[in-house]
């Protein structure tokens, strides 16, 4: 008998043990797997939040450094109204409002060959080259050389703008201005702001001189996101010095007449606010329209060859991108 109390007590010990067994590796399996969780959930977040920085990051307004060599083409269709500050000068035929043009980015180790998608390319006229100095994070220095003023000639104003013959007449072909800048851009949350410090070259004068000058070209751009609009709201102040301004809208005394009096420009600015607006009709085609608000200096309205200190300017159009 005292065997058998023996081996029951054996077996109890050891049916406990078994227990307490089961229930530390129980409490190790619910342990790994709290532990496990816990780590998943972890990971999952900060995947996530990742995912979200990365999303923030590749929609943030930022510069990007133009390293890679990407291209895109654009058909810009547009109809634009343009009136001209030269006194007479109006669109007098259908074929007058139509604009086209191609418009060409291209970028590559850090050069770029640019249009401006924050304003009507219509009225800007054309594509910028250039070469980014420093990219930094809210920041960029660009060297670049851009078409500042176009020209014009006194015979295709009176055949095609309907100009006056008697004001007109004579006056000496102005060609259009370029300029090498260094192009200073801030970006922020939803806008930007840049300055262009610009040498200004058009032309000869009636000397044979060539005509040179300093422009101090600036420009804040808003984006006012609605639905699928992208609306851009714009304010902006260009200074063009007094050889510049002289070239385009001073009468030099051979070209003065009786109905011309001779006149020598002053340095001025050119304000211009502006909204501009595209949105998406498929993936490669966008309807844009922008109006364009100009005012100039009042000693522009000085010269007997100008009529008028504000132009607005009105675009509307459709870009198609290849």
């Amino acid at each position: 008998m005292v065997f058998k109390k023996n081996n029951i007590r054996l077996k109890q010990e050891l049916g406990l043990s078994r227990l307490l067994s089961i229930s530390l590796l129980l409490s190790c399996l619910l342990t790994f797997s709290s532990l496990s969780y816990a780590q998943k959930s972890s990971i999952e977040e900060s995947t996530a939040e990742l995912e979200s920085s990365l999303d923030e990051d590749k929609n943030a307004n930022k510069p990007i450094a133009k390293d890679a060599f990407e291209w895109q083409f654009i058909l810009d269709l547009s109809v634009v109204y343009d009136p001209e500050i030269i006194a007479g000068i109006e669109q007098s035929e259908l074929l007058h409002y139509f604009m086209p043009g191609i418009l060409v980015d291209i970028s590559y180790k850090g050069f770029f060959l640019q249009s401006n998608q924050r304003r009507s390319n219509a009225l800007l006229g054309g594509t910028e080259f250039g070469y980014q100095l420093f990219v930094e994070d809210k920041w960029q220095l660009d060297l670049i050389t851009k078409a500042y003023l176009q020209g014009y000639d006194s015979d295709s104003l009176i055949e095609y703008g309907g100009g006056d013959d008697e004001l007109l007449a004579g006056l000496r072909e102005r060609e259009g201005t370029g300029g090498i800048a260094l192009r200073y851009s801030h970006f922020f949350k939803e806008s930007l702001f840049s300055i262009d410090f610009a040498y200004g070259s058009a032309g000869d004068d009636v000397n044979g001189k060539h005509v040179g000058g300093i422009i101090i070209d600036s420009f804040y751009s808003y984006l006012l996101p609605y639905r699928n609009w992208d609306i851009y709201l714009g304010g902006g102040l260009t200074y063009f010095s007094q050889d510049i301004v002289d070239y385009y809208i001073g009468v030099s005394p051979e070209e003065s007449t009786d109905n011309r009096a001779e006149h020598t420009a002053k340095g001025g600015f050119r304000g211009q606010l502006e909204v501009y607006a595209q949105y998406p009709l498929s993936a490669s085609w966008s309807f844009n329209t922008g109006i364009t608000h100009s005012i100039f200096s009042n000693n522009v309205k000085e010269s007997p060859i100008v009529d008028k200190s504000q132009t607005i300017q009105v675009m509307l159009g459709v870009l198609y991108v290849f």
